[in-house]
């Protein structure tokens, strides 16, 4: 099952994605939570251990990888880049787990000017796109408020 959890903010999406998160792990599904939203909270309240949710790196913070994996520079404004990057790796590689549930966090911008997340984004739909789940197996999507998600196609 791939579930994305969208709505206004403010409206418990994050509440809800925890809860359903643990509800599968807790009945045997192999779990991957995804932290969509900008102000990502999925992790506390998942009850992740305060190390290991400061140790989370945010995709949109790894800009080497997103660089490689999409055929961009970093500060590129309006530039092409791979719809189609290599994420057959990154769920073994960059989720944290705790009770069960595996998290990915996409983070944010950080500063005004510092251009858009679209690569990071094509990366997440293609991460979300290439997981071949098989029974028992569980993607759950903490969303952004709004409708951006909709127009980048990750929901």
């Amino acid at each position: 099952m791939k579930i994305a959890i969208t709505g206004k903010g403010g409206v418990g999406k994050t509440t809800f994605a925890s809860m359903i998160s643990r509800m599968f792990a807790d009945e045997g599904y192999r779990v991957v939570a995804v932290d969509a939203d900008p102000d990502a909270n999925l992790a506390l309240a998942l009850g992740f251990p305060k190390d290991v949710y400061e140790s989370i790196v945010p995709i949109s913070e790894m800009k080497k990888l997103v660089s490689e994996r999409t055929a961009t520079s970093e500060g590129t404004f309006n530039k092409m880049f791979k719809l189609n990057p290599k994420v057959d790796d990154i769920p073994e590689k960059y989720c944290k787990e705790h009770n069960g549930v595996g998290l990915l966090t996409l983070g944010t911008v950080d500063t005004g000017g510092s251009g858009c997340v679209c690569p990071e984004h094509v990366l997440l739909k293609r991460l979300c796109s290439h997981l071949i789940l098989q029974n028992k197996d569980v993607v759950v999507m903490d969303m952004e408020a709004g409708i951006e998600h909709l127009g980048r196609g990750t929901a």
